[in-house]
């Protein structure tokens, strides 16, 4: 199955100019929001009219992202409420503004549109964004290849663009543990492939090669990958729960980017957390905190050296571990 996902006007330029690799929040099924051929559909579509939107009907253009639904992206039903009380009688987590429901799906009488909740992760490879546009043209505009290459635009863009240097978190996405070193990875080819990034200067290894500015690939056979894997670092602080998704660099103060791990939008405004995404809040902690992270490492069936007796695909397996006393736990912090 193919999901879609709206994109915000400010990530949608973080994409194009600083090849941005993150995505979280509120997915579709593309199949449900076939019909959504304007900017006005599919704010309809999208539920996009919440408090404090940055979309709007009349939007000359509104960004998509389509990628195929797999089981690492853990996602999640939307299912909670507008309100305390329905929230309540639902039983699930989710409380966020209208026209949010709380059903699991968009409150569009016309169309049946399945809504869920996908965790901050990196984007998977192969993502494709098109745009959308008034007239009801659909023009197609970047794919994103992998960590190592990060976003490859259309001719057109992709000639005028100017690649910055960028960072690679080993918080989000995968990671394959390759000759004894733990990389930033993506399985591509159907799973048959691992590319390999690396950040800095350039590696002794002469089987590395230059993709964007610092960013380093190296692409090896599967049956190379030792272990592929990602990871999940947990941190309380002050009574909340945050995930740690990437630390800034020294020259911004070094602190860990985290994302609000609950779903009570009612605490997290009140908090003050930055709402980047409809239902993904991020905050900074400071970077001492570090060491306090509980870590739990994902594997999927089918992935390098998962256990045999691993979950049904789209299942976490947890496994509280010992990763801040390990070395590929110390060089976590973004390079």
């Amino acid at each position: 199955m193919i999901l879609q996902k709206a994109v915000t006007p400010r990530s949608s330029a973080l994409y194009e100019k600083s090849d941005h690799d993150r995505v979280a929040g509120y997915v579709m099924p593309a199949g449900a929001v076939h019909w959504a051929k304007t900017p006005a559909e599919l704010f309809r579509a999208h539920a996009l009219g919440f408090e404090g939107s940055p979309f709007s009907p009349d939007m000359p253009y509104l960004d998509v992202l389509r990628f195929e639904s797999t089981g690492n992206l853990l996602l999640e039903q939307a299912v909670g409420g507008p309100d305390r009380e329905t929230q309540r009688r639902t039983g699930g987590p989710f409380l966020e503004t209208p026209p949010f429901t709380g059903s699991g799906f968009v409150a569009d009488p016309e169309n049946v549109i399945p809504v869920s909740w996908m965790p901050h992760r990196r984007l998977p490879a192969g993502t494709e964004m098109y745009r959308i546009a008034a007239d009801g043209s659909s023009t197609y505009r970047a794919y994103y290849r992998s960590a190592a290459q990060g976003w490859v635009f259309a001719d057109d863009i992709e000639q005028h663009r100017v690649r910055q240097p960028r960072g690679l978190s080993r918080f989000v996405g995968g990671l394959a543990r390759v000759d004894g070193q733990v990389e930033v990875a993506d399985l591509v080819d159907g799973g048959a492939r691992a590319v390999l990034a690396r950040k800095g200067e350039r590696p002794a290894d002469e089987r590395w090669t230059p993709t964007t500015p610092t960013v380093w690939s190296r692409t090896v056979d599967v049956a190379e990958v030792d272990e592929y894997f990602e990871i999940d670092a947990r941190l309380s602080h002050d009574g909340v729960d945050f995930r740690v998704v990437d630390q800034q660099p020294e020259d911004r103060g070094g602190g860990l980017v985290v994302t609000y791990a609950g779903h009570d939008a009612e605490l997290a405004t009140s908090r003050g957390f930055v709402r980047t995404e409809h239902g993904v809040w991020e905050h900074v902690l400071p970077a001492e905190l570090l060491p306090q992270a509980v870590v739990r490492q994902t594997q999927l069936p089918g992935w390098p050296g998962a256990p045999a007796a691993a979950p049904s695909a789209g299942r976490r397996a947890d496994h509280a571990s010992d990763a801040p006393k390990s070395s590929w736990w110390s060089r976590l912090r973004r390079s």
